[in-house]
C-alpha cells in the first residue's frame, strides 16, 4: 500500500509540473500573440533616428500615436534594413512596418494594410541644380520618366529595398539596362544616395519632397526637385503594413478601429506640419 501512495504523489507531482509548464507555455504564447513588434528602417524624414530631428520623423510620431491608441499591447521596435523588412514579411514573421504604399488588401501578400494614414505628393526627382537644368532640356518639366530612363546616360541611385508605388514597373522594365542603376545598401542609405549625387556618383534619385525638406533643413549643400510627367498631380496613399497572418490581420482590425483617433494625435499632426512644405497631406482628418 505504501507504494502504491508513493507513486500515485509522484504521479500526482508530474502532472502538476506538466500543468504549470503548460500554463507558462500559453501565457508565453499569449504575450507574444499580443505584442506590437515594429520595424523600422533608417529613412528620413519617416524615421529620424539621430541628429537634431530625432524622433520627428513621420512615421516615428504616427507609431507613438498607434501605441497610445492601444496600449494593452506590449510593444517592441528593431531598426533594419529594407530590405531584410520585405524578406521577414515573406518570411511570415510577426511585424509591423508604419511608412507603406496603400494597396488592396489580398490574401496571397505577404502584407495587410491598414485602412489609409495620410497622403503625400507623388515621386520626383531629386538632383543636383546643374542637372535639373539638362533633365528639363532633355526630358520636359515635368520629366517624362520613361524617355529618362530609355536614355540610360543618367545614373539613377536608390536605397535597396525601395518600391516607388505606380513608378514600379516603369523602373521594373528598364531594371536591365546596362549600368544605369545603382543600389545603396546598409544603414542611412536614403541619405547616403544623396551624398551620392553631390559627390557626382550618381546622377539623380527618386523621392518624396518631404526628404529634400529634410535635406535642406540639416544640409547647406544644394538640391532641386523635379516633377515625374507619369505621376504629376496624383497622391500618393501611405498606410501601416503588418504580417499578413492571423496576428497581423486582427491587430491591423484593432488599428483600423482607432484610426480617427490616431489620426488626430498631436504629434502626429505636428510632424506631418514639420515636412509638409510640398510633400504631405491630412485629407482623412
Amino acid at each position: 500500500m505504501k507504494q502504491v501512495k508513493v507513486g500515485s504523489f509522484l504521479l500526482l507531482g508530474i502532472s502538476l509540473l506538466l500543468s504549470v509548464s503548460q500554463a507558462g507555455q500559453q501565457l508565453s504564447q499569449s504575450q507574444q500573440s499580443y505584442s506590437l513588434h515594429w520595424a523600422l528602417n533608417t529613412a528620413p524624414p519617416f524615421h529620424i533616428v539621430e541628429g537634431p530631428y530625432q524622433g520627428q520623423g513621420i512615421c516615428d510620431s504616427l507609431m507613438l500615436a498607434v501605441e497610445d491608441a492601444l496600449p494593452e499591447r506590449r510593444m517592441s521596435r528593431i531598426v533594419m534594413p529594407q530590405t531584410r523588412i520585405g524578406v521577414q514579411f515573406k518570411r511570415n514573421v510577426n511585424q509591423c512596418f508604419p511608412c507603406m504604399i496603400h494597396r488592396a488588401n489580398s490574401m496571397t501578400a505577404p502584407t495587410w494594410f491598414s485602412d489609409p494614414t495620410h497622403t503625400y505628393q507623388p515621386h520626383g526627382i531629386i538632383t543636383r541644380p546643374e542637372t535639373a537644368v539638362r533633365l528639363r532640356q532633355l526630358f520636359g518639366d515635368p520629366v517624362v520618366l520613361e524617355e529618362l530612363l530609355q536614355s540610360n546616360d543618367y545614373r539613377l541611385g536608390h536605397p535597396a529595398g525601395r518600391r516607388y508605388g505606380e513608378l514600379q514597373n516603369l523602373l521594373d522594365m528598364h531594371e536591365g539596362q546596362s549600368s544605369y542603376r545603382v543600389i545603396r545598401t546598409g544603414e542611412n542609405a536614403t541619405t547616403a544616395v544623396l551624398e551620392m549625387i553631390l559627390a557626382g556618383r550618381v546622377d539623380y534619385t527618386i523621392d518624396y519632397q518631404g526628404l529634400l525638406a529634410y535635406h535642406q533643413r540639416t544640409s547647406g549643400d544644394p538640391l532641386e526637385f523635379i516633377e515625374i510627367a507619369e505621376t504629376s498631380g496624383q497622391s500618393v496613399i501611405g498606410a501601416i503594413g503588418c504580417t499578413n497572418n492571423a496576428w497581423g490581420r486582427a491587430l491591423i482590425n484593432e488599428i483600423n478601429q482607432q484610426l480617427p483617433d490616431i489620426q488626430r494625435d498631436p504629434r502626429f499632426i505636428e510632424s506631418l506640419r514639420l515636412w509638409s512644405e510640398s510633400s504631405v497631406q491630412i485629407p482623412f482628418l
